[in-house]
Formats: C-alpha cells, structure tokens, sequence
C-alpha cells in the first residue's frame, strides 16, 4: 500500500491492534446485549404483575435490571481508564520506545500526521463505543409509570450512572485520548506513560465528581417537617439539608451527626428548632445543565492536552 494515501498510516494502526479491537467491540455487544435483556425481562414480568402474578420473577428481574445498569455505568465510567492506557501505551509510546516510529517517518509520513492518525482513531472508536453504552443506557431507563419495578433504577445523579446518562461520557473518553498522547510523547516509557496517563484521568474525573453539584446554581427551598417540597422534581439531588433554627439559622444533618443527632436540633422532639427544614438541590431539569458545564470543562483540558502533544512531538522531531 503507498504510504502516501490518506488511508496508509490509519491502515496500519488499525491492523497493529487487531485483537484490542476485537476484543473492544466483543465487550461492547455484551454490556449492550446485558442491558437490553434485562429491560425486555422486567418488562414482560411487570406484565405478569399487573395480573396478579408472578411477584417472585418479577422481583428477580427487577434485581437483574439493577445489576446491569450497575454493569452499563460502570463500563461507561472505566472506559476513559482503559482508553488513557491503550492511548498512552501500545499505541504511541511503544513505537516511541521501540523506535519503530521511524519506518513510517521515513514513508514520507510526517510526525504530526503520524500522531494525528492515531489520535483520531482512538477518539472514533472510543466516542462510538461511549456512545452506543450512553444510548442503551438511556433506553433502558425510559420507562412508562406502568413498570413498577424499573422504578429501582439508580437515581440520575448516583456516581455509578450519571457520566453514563449524557454527552459527559463522550468528554471524558477523548479527554483519556489527549491526556494518553500526552503522556507517551512526553515520557516516551510504555509502562510510565500508563501509569501517568491513568492517574491524570482518574483524578480528573474524582475532582469533577467531587465539584460537580456546584458547577450549576442549587435550588434552595424550605418546607415543614414531615412534608415534601419536591413535588415538581420525582428524582431530586439534594446537596445540602438540614434545619432552620429557631433564630433563623441554619444547621444541616452533618453538623447534627456531629453533636449527636438525638440531643440536636434535627431530633424532631427537639424544642429548640422551628419545625422547618431546608434544602439545597438540583432538580431533574439541571440535569443536561450540568452536563454540558463538565463536559465544556473536560473539552477544554482534553484540548490543551491534544496541544501539548503536538507541540512536544514538533520540538523534539520538527
């Protein structure tokens, strides 16, 4: 094949990693394949409950239904892990550490286009797969009021599922392409560029996670003890809860734990609070908000990243 074609250095990435690929697609059917099987079986036994009957499959199914949306999300969550390391390792720091780099270099093949090349596949081939999980994860959830037991889905904003449920999946496996790239052509060590690729992506996503209920403005509201101010929103995410004392202040759950939830003011026997409990949250509506917010953050650095590796790769072999 000429080396000249567009084609030519894509055509041999891909035949290099064959069995990755392989092995990547074949993952990708069963977690979809599990998904889908456990939303068609709770659907038929919710069918069968609603005449009266089969209670015991239908619990069983609804069990199964939670285990692999576990499985789904979590698939979808280690997916940027497993791109970084493949990225970062077998597909150019590797041929950086060999030295087989330079037989494509010498096919008039520049540094650039060698890097670009494998960057674009890997960022195709995982934004497809993160895709089609976000996609089946989502099908799996929309659901009618009619099946009882799929409300046992996890809630939106449970860390298991909530980067699976939208376009944050997307951000982060291309952020893992970048940060790879990154890596190997700065260390330019298979096993070193992992290691380091790994630990930036992962904890990337664990400060995001952790910062994530204040990338969007809360709702804040007050109600009586006893009553629920969420009647608008069926799936709130509460970030912060607590008391309203009796001289205005406020005191959450965490700071009652602390002094002793039954001598505090969140008891409710207790006479020193005013009955009024408050709530700090995000209703099912902030939901794409949020979204798009951390994915514009990911999206940035996944950029600067990309940047970097250019610019390294240039300096070194420009």
């Amino acid at each position: 094949m000429n080396a000249l074609t567009p084609r030519g250095p894509a055509w041999v990435a891909i035949r290099q990693h064959r069995p990755a690929l392989w092995t990547a697609l074949f993952l990708t059917v069963l977690t979809i394949g599990c998904v889908i099987a456990a939303r068609v079986w709770v659907g038929s036994a919710g069918a069968v409950v609603s005449c009266g009957e089969g209670c015991e499959i239908s619990t069983t199914a609804s069990g199964w239904f939670r285990w692999a949306e576990n499985y789904v999300g979590g698939a979808a969550v280690l997916l940027p892990l497993v791109v970084v390391a493949f990225t970062a390792g077998p597909l150019i720091a590797r041929e950086l550490e060999s030295g087989m780099y330079r037989l494509a270099w010498t096919q008039s093949v520049s540094p650039a286009r060698w890097l670009a090349v494998r960057l674009a596949g890997a960022a195709a081939i995982a934004t497809a797969g993160a895709v089609l999980l976000a996609a089946t994860l989502r099908w799996s959830r929309s659901y009618s009021q009619e099946d009882a037991f799929l409300s046992m889905a996890r809630s939106w904003s449970g860390r298991e599922v909530y980067p699976a449920l939208g376009v944050t999946v997307v951000g982060y496996v291309l952020l893992a392409v970048a940060v790879g790239a990154l890596a190997a052509v700065l260390l330019r060590r298979t096993l070193l560029a992992m290691a380091v690729g790994l630990a930036a992506t992962g904890g990337v996503a664990l400060a995001l996670a952790w910062v994530r209920p204040y990338l969007w403005p809360v709702v804040k509201t007050e109600g009586g003890a006893g009553t629920s101010p969420f009647t608008a929103s069926p799936d709130p995410w509460i970030v912060r809860e607590g008391v309203v004392l009796a001289d205005g202040s406020q005191m959450t759950y965490k700071q009652c734990l602390d002094m002793g939830f039954s001598k505090s003011p969140c008891a409710p026997d207790t006479a020193s609070t005013a009955g009024t409990r408050f709530y700090e949250y995000h209703p099912d509506s902030h939901f794409w908000p949020l979204q798009l917010v951390e994915t514009g953050i990911v999206l940035l650095l996944a950029a600067a990243c990309v940047f970097g590796a250019f610019k390294v790769l240039g300096r070194r072999h420009g």
